[in-house]
C-alpha cells in the first residue's frame, strides 16, 4: 500500500492560530509593528528611520529574514528611488549578517505583490531565506520540516554581530 506524503509531516499546530484567524482588511500587521502596537510580538532584528529587519515569525529556514519598510506600501512601484535603493542596501547587508552567523550556501530572495502571488501581507516586504544543501525547495510542500534552531535563539545569533547592518547602512 502506497503511503501517504502527510504522513512524514511535523505538527506545527502554533502557526494554525494565524492561518485560521480572521484577518481584518483594515489592520496591517507590518504597519502596526512599526508602530510598536503591543498587541503584535515582533522579532525585530534591526530598525532605523526609513525599514526594520524582522524574523519571520513563520520561517521556512533558521536566520528567514523580512525586509519591511515603515510606511506602508502595497506596490513596488510606489517606492522612492532613494527608498528602494536604502531597502536593497538592508538586503544586500542581511546577506553579509546571514553569511557570517548561520552560513548558508544559498539564498531565496522574494517579493510578493498581491493575493495571487501568494502575498499574505499587502504590505510590501522581502524574503530573505537562507539555504543549505539538502534543504528542500523554496515551494517544496511534500515532506518534513525540521527547524533547528528556536526563534529566540536567531535573533540572539544575529544580534551578536548586529554591526554588519549598522556599518552597511549608515
Amino acid at each position: 500500500m502506497k503511503k501517504s506524503p502527510f504522513e512524514s509531516y511535523l505538527a506545527a499546530p502554533w502557526k494554525a492560530e494565524y492561518v485560521r484567524k480572521k484577518k481584518d482588511s483594515n489592520e496591517c500587521i507590518l504597519c502596526a509593528i512599526a508602530n510598536k502596537n503591543k498587541s503584535f510580538t515582533a522579532w525585530e532584528v534591526f530598525r532605523d528611520d526609513q525599514a526594520m529587519i524582522l524574523l519571520n515569525k513563520y520561517p521556512y529556514n533558521p536566520g528567514h529574514l523580512l525586509i519591511v519598510p515603515l510606511d506602508h506600501f502595497e506596490e513596488f512601484d510606489m517606492l522612492s528611488a532613494s527608498l528602494s535603493s536604502h531597502l536593497t542596501i538592508l538586503i544586500q547587508s542581511s546577506i553579509k549578517l546571514l553569511k557570517k552567523t548561520h552560513f548558508p550556501l544559498g539564498f531565496n530572495i522574494g517579493l510578493n505583490i498581491g493575493n495571487v502571488s501568494g502575498a499574505s501581507v499587502r504590505h510590501i516586504h522581502w524574503h530573505i531565506v537562507p539555504r543549505y544543501f539538502g534543504d528542500y525547495n523554496f515551494l517544496e510542500i511534500l515532506g518534513t520540516r525540521v527547524m533547528v534552531e528556536t526563534l529566540p535563539q536567531t535573533l540572539i545569533k544575529l544580534q551578536k554581530e548586529i554591526e554588519i547592518l549598522r556599518k552597511n547602512t549608515f
